[in-house]
């Protein structure tokens, strides 16, 4: 192409922005970079009616530009220490309990799971029928802590010999029944709506010989300590048949929300009070459905390395300050470091992959502002 002038087929000259082409009159005159030539017009081309006679005739031309470095964008391609491609990526998933509290999960994930979760095929075995009851008990756990707090009761109850349920679903009837009793109650007492009642119970049995129970958790609008004796204490009973009394099933303890225990940070091990109701071998969860889940945050598969993970599970396990720097604006409460695969385990795991081998994090936090862990 001459300066000032456009010749239908013709190269620009060097003093031209870039080597382009310019198209016949018929197409419109458009000036195109020559890249584009065979990858943004061609099928076009092909398509119209005697130009694919046309277009199988021109040549494929090879143009070298001197002077460049071929480069290839490999930022978005993770990359293991040895150069080669990374197999695993290190997913952080959060969990916002409530205003106050977040609980995060730091762990390998296989590539295949970093796209999406594979179908599942096979019974889990033991091993992740384990895995499971832990997860499990992490869900109610991040549940109890976004529902209850210094305001509320943990519960425990117990039958006197007479009372003694023939087996366990005559345990979970009674638990329902308790539930019944107490929703009512505080609503007739108290005035409130029934969404303001939070119970989380669990009928449970512990061993395979052991008594039958009742464990759980209570909180009311404006239910104070004076009130817990009458309105959750006595409600522990059953009718005498064929009367209007009632007779208490045994005893009935309502005791303060202790957080310290409920985190595991004092008393109940590492997974608290959640983690004591699940040591039994028998339980059921009996819940009023007004209470609020945790809200799942989307997961990052690109924030943590593998050596920052490393590091966190070994050196700063016990490092509160290392960890805050990751969450600005939270503190500390728990700090739990599992062995490979008991936090979370790959769907598909692989002897070469190291994603099998690596050390997982779980973490209790708190948001700044509020008081000290309440006790």
């Amino acid at each position: 192409e001459a300066p000032g002038k456009r010749m239908p087929g013709a190269l620009a000259t060097a003093q031209q922005d870039k080597v382009c082409r310019v198209l016949p009159e018929r197409t419109g005159g458009r000036r195109e970079p020559l890249y584009h030539l065979f990858y943004s017009r061609m099928n076009r081309f092909l398509q119209r009616p005697g130009w694919a006679l046309w277009g199988a005739s021109i040549p494929v031309i090879s143009v070298t530009v001197m002077g460049t470095e071929e480069k290839t964008n490999t930022g978005s391609i993770p990359m293991q220490e040895d150069g080669q491609m990374k197999k695993s990526y290190i997913r952080e998933k959060k969990y916002r309990c409530g205003s106050e509290y977040m609980a995060v999960g730091v762990y390998a994930v296989t590539d295949q799971e970093h796209r999406r979760r594979g179908k599942k095929h096979k019974e889990s075995d033991r091993g992740q029928k384990e895995r499971n009851k832990h997860a499990s008990l992490r869900r109610k756990q991040r549940k109890a802590i976004a529902n209850f707090g210094r305001d509320g009761f943990f519960l425990t109850g117990t039958y006197e010999e007479s009372y003694l349920p023939e087996d366990f679903a005559a345990c979970r009837r009674d638990v329902e029944n308790y539930k019944r009793r107490v929703i009512g109650a505080t609503v007739k007492r108290f005035g409130v709506s029934r969404d303001k009642i939070r119970l989380m119970l669990w009928a449970v049995r512990k061993g395979e010989a052991g008594r039958l129970h009742m464990h759980g958790f209570a909180e009311c609008v404006g239910m104070g300590a004076a009130d817990r004796r009458e309105m959750l204490e006595d409600l522990w009973r059953r009718r005498v048949p064929g009367t209007g009394e009632y007779e208490p099933l045994g005893t009935m303890n309502a005791d303060r929300m202790d957080m310290k225990k409920l985190l595991g940070v004092d008393g109940q091990g590492k997974n608290g009070t959640i983690g004591y109701i699940y040591g039994h071998k028998e339980r059921a969860c009996i819940e009023t459905r007004n209470l609020s889940q945790p809200e799942e945050l989307a997961p990052s598969d690109t924030k943590w390395s593998r050596r920052q993970l490393r590091k966190g599970c070994t050196e700063c396990a016990e490092n509160a300050y290392w960890w805050e720097q990751h969450y600005p604006g939270f503190e500390v409460v728990q700090v739990m470091i599992y062995d490979p695969g008991q936090l979370y385990e790959a769907d598909r795991p692989r002897p070469d992959g190291w994603e099998a081998t690596e050390a997982q994090a779980y973490l209790i936090l708190r948001r700044r502002g509020f008081a000290k862990v309440r006790t």
